[in-house]
């Protein structure tokens, strides 16, 4: 645009802007005239002298024409390369995610299989606080005190109905032929039960092999006391263990995966005895005496750990033998110990 175009045109700006009420109508003034400009000479808008001196008259300005190149999209390659560290980052999340999840599966497991063991516990030292001793006249007990499961040397005459009311014995056939065995433990306890006619019931613990889960289980053996009263008024003179304790099949499960089931006596200084079995009391003549304290013990583990264990052997042996490979390379890593003491006297 030479002077003569550009003194022929600010006359006309003026009119417009005058006609039109100022400002209104110079955006559209100033696009006819780039764009007469641009069909002119083929190019961008001018960016002239002139031009500066315009915008600053008019209050107005150009925007800036962007460049090609920074409005270009993305490429092939680009794309691919976007897709693949999308898809590794989403790939690393959902491991992190699932390994997560199997660690907190795993760790509820474990907290569920020992919670179960804990209860467990817990309900034996409950039952034992309840133990119901025959009563002896004279107490045969305290001049000479004889030794835990030992008989007393004292004549003395029963109270109530003589009863192995504590017995420490194997009455359930343990399949195992290992010469360390499960112990058992039974007692007749103060428990009242509904439409008994008392509250004398007989009360068992043990652990029983289980054939199809190949792991041993944590059994509780009950008899209400409507059923134990009438074993021992039918047992004549003496009520033995053999009558009033019967563990079966169907005896409840209280926790899975527990072995090595061992109790031990203590006398009333804290010494301890390892005499087994101990039934107390042994006859209808012989009180026996019964244990200051015993302490309970047995082996758990995690459901998650002892699948791998029953996936390899189905013999009782792996469990309670602790010098197999099976026991030392599968058992041992994973075993949790639960003891707890219960004073009886």
């Amino acid at each position: 645009m030479n002077q003569s175009s550009h003194s022929k045109l600010k006359p006309r700006i003026t009119r417009l802007r005058q006609g039109y009420g100022g400002q209104a109508r110079m955006p559209w003034v100033f696009f006819w005239c780039s764009h007469g400009s641009m069909r002119r000479r083929g190019s961008l808008p001018p960016t002239g002298s002139w031009l500066q001196r315009l915008r600053s008259s008019l209050g107005f300005t150009l925007a800036k024409q962007r460049d090609p190149e920074s409005i270009r999209g993305f490429t092939l390659a680009e794309l691919l390369v976007a897709t693949g560290v999308t898809a590794g980052m989403v790939l690393m999340l959902g491991w992190m995610l699932g390994s997560l999840m199997s660690s907190a599966s795993h760790a509820n497991e474990r907290v569920d299989a020992f919670r179960a063991a804990r209860a467990a516990l817990q309900l034996i030292e409950r039952d034992l606080r309840n133990l119901v001793r025959t009563q002896w006249n004279p107490d045969p007990f305290t001049n000479p005190a004889p030794a835990p499961c030992f008989a007393s040397a004292v004549s003395t005459t029963a109270v109530t109905l003589p009863a192995a009311y504590f017995a420490l014995k194997s009455i359930y056939a343990d399949p195992a032929t290992t010469s360390n065995q499960n112990q058992q433990l039974y007692a007749l306890i103060a428990d009242t039960t509904s439409g008994s006619s008392g509250d004398v019931c007989a009360v068992g613990y043990y652990c029983r092999w289980d054939d199809q889960l190949h792991a041993y289980t944590l059994r509780r053996f009950f008899r209400d006391s409507a059923t134990t009263f009438g074993l021992i008024q039918t047992a004549g003179t003496y009520a033995p263990d053999s009558v009033l304790y019967t563990p079966n099949a169907n005896d409840p499960v209280m926790a899975a995966f527990i072995w090595n089931f061992q109790v031990t006596v203590y006398d009333a200084a804290g010494n301890l005895y390892t005499t087994y079995p101990c039934v107390c009391d042994g006859s209808a003549t012989a009180p026996t005496m019964l244990p200051a304290a015993v302490e309970i013990s047995f082996n758990a583990m995690s459901r998650q750990a002892a699948r791998t264990v029953m996936s390899v052997s189905s013999s009782p042996n792996d469990w309670m033998d602790s010098t197999t490979q099976n026991y030392q390379r599968l058992i041992l890593p994973h075993v949790y110990q639960f003891r707890s003491r219960i004073n009886l006297l």
